[in-house]
């Protein structure tokens, strides 16, 4: 019987992740609300990923890639925030293509400003829509917004840069399942029509041949994996979903994967298992779990290991609480020694190799692994979020040093990190993969 828990994923965030504005040394711009100004200026959808964020200096690479660029608005006092109709925002992200660049202002999202009501919800819908009414002319009809992993409602507009696309998303209250309002999100997607018009195809050729390098060092990885920055906010999960669909050429983005799986501060580990499962099938993918966090072998062998060393001289014995009842491991796992905790997790040979060929058997097929970690059990240096439940990408192995190669959806540096296989193991909670059928 599995034991019954709630598993949030990136639940906690350090310091370094608060989501309230702070000051910064604000590059300088041409006004308030300059971001208007992109609806008017084709180049914005034409312009090399170098040219835009030169011009446009607001703008940083995610990765060292520089197929995206980002403003996180929530890092500028108030009063420098970057605006799009007067209205301040959250981010702002630029995916660079060389059939059209494609600019996503984000309005509103849930896991950034909290909840709102829905007149607010509507108002702010509204006020966007009478705006672009007056600079662009009557919208097309409402249509469903291109996604195909939550319901959304859009309007579209014909602009010099190409088309705009105004959509939002809420989820509706529902007393009989418990289910209250959720403004989950209000964006602006602007770029060519013939892109936008198909941003559901999901059309690009995966070839697991041109995705893998490896060097004489050992290193073998996948080298095209999208780098989605989930901002200062529990999205690490989502995030990375997105991350995992993009890969494959699929159009996704955290916030609808957000809303499908009801994040708000973190992710449910059975949510979103459930909502992964459904969305891959979406897509036209497969989803698989190698391991789950709500394993009772797997927590019961923790357990086990963990009182036999508490036991042993200089030992930290189990908390008494968690020896009488093993269900509520994942509140009881903050408060465990994570030196012990991690020295018998790296003496279980046989978790370790389960978590070996797993990674062998999906690098070799250019799949990234999803793996769900505990952070704080084992040191690592300069990452935003010191402790709690997070989820990043297995992306390449090297057997010659016995280390994993992974990334975390934070942004620029965090594109490739690499770790020892024990010390990856001792930190495991689960791992999944998505992968064409």
């Amino acid at each position: 019987m599995r034991f019954f828990f709630a598993l949030l994923f990136a639940s906690t965030l350090a310091l370094a992740q608060k989501t309230e504005r702070i000051a910064v040394e604000v590059p300088t711009f041409t006004g308030p609300s300059e971001f208007d100004s992109f609806l008017d200026n084709d180049k914005v959808i034409q312009s090399s990923a170098e040219d835009f964020v030169a011009k446009n200096n607001r703008f940083v690479f995610t990765s060292g890639k520089n197929d995206s660029a980002r403003v996180d608005g929530k890092r500028y006092p108030k009063s420098l925030a970057p605006t799009f109709q007067t209205i301040p925002l959250v981010e702002s992200v630029i995916r660079f293509d060389k059939a059209g660049n494609e600019l996503t202002l984000i309005i509103h999202s849930l896991g950034d400003l909290g909840p709102i009501n829905e007149e607010k919800f509507n108002e702010v819908v509204d006020t966007l829509t009478k705006a672009l009414t007056k600079s662009y002319g009557n919208p097309s009809a409402p249509v469903a917004a291109a996604s195909v992993i939550v319901r959304a409602k859009a309007l579209v507009w014909k602009c010099p840069a190409g088309s705009v696309r105004l959509e939002w998303s809420s989820t509706r209250a529902d007393r009989s399942k418990n289910i209250t309002y959720r403004a989950e999100f209000i964006r602006v997607v602007v770029g060519p029509a013939q892109t936008l018009a198909t941003r559901s195809a999901g059309a690009l050729h995966w070839n697991p041949a041109d995705q893998l390098l490896t060097n004489p060092a050992g290193d073998k990885w996948i080298t095209s994996v999208p780098m989605v920055d989930q901002g200062p906010k529990g999205y690490c999960a989502v995030a990375t979903g997105e991350r995992v669909l993009r890969y494959y050429g699929k159009d996704a983005d955290q916030h609808e994967l957000a809303q499908a799986c009801q994040t708000d501060g973190g992710t449910s580990g059975q949510k979103f298992e459930e909502q992964m499962k459904r969305v891959a099938t979406r897509f036209g993918l497969r989803f698989q779990t190698y391991l789950s966090g709500t394993d009772d072998r797997l927590i019961s062998k923790i357990i086990k290991d963990y009182t036999i060393a508490g036991k042993k001289k200089d030992g930290t014995p189990i908390p008494a609480q968690l020896a009488q009842s093993p269900y509520i491991f994942y509140q009881a796992l903050p408060s465990l020694n994570p030196k012990q905790l991690a020295t018998v997790r790296q003496a279980d040979r046989a978790g370790i190799a389960t978590l070996d060929r797993a990674i062998h058997e999906c690098i070799d097929r250019a799949n990234p692994l999803i793996w769900s970690v505990h952070l704080g059990i084992v040191p690592e240096p300069d990452i935003p979020q010191a402790q709690g439940g997070h989820i990043r990408l297995i992306i390449g192995y090297n057997d010659k040093t016995s280390e994993i190669l992974y990334t975390d959806s934070w942004g620029p540096k965090h594109e490739l990190k690499r770790m020892k296989l024990a010390d990856a193991w001792a930190a495991t909670f689960g791992l999944y993969v998505m992968r064409p059928n």
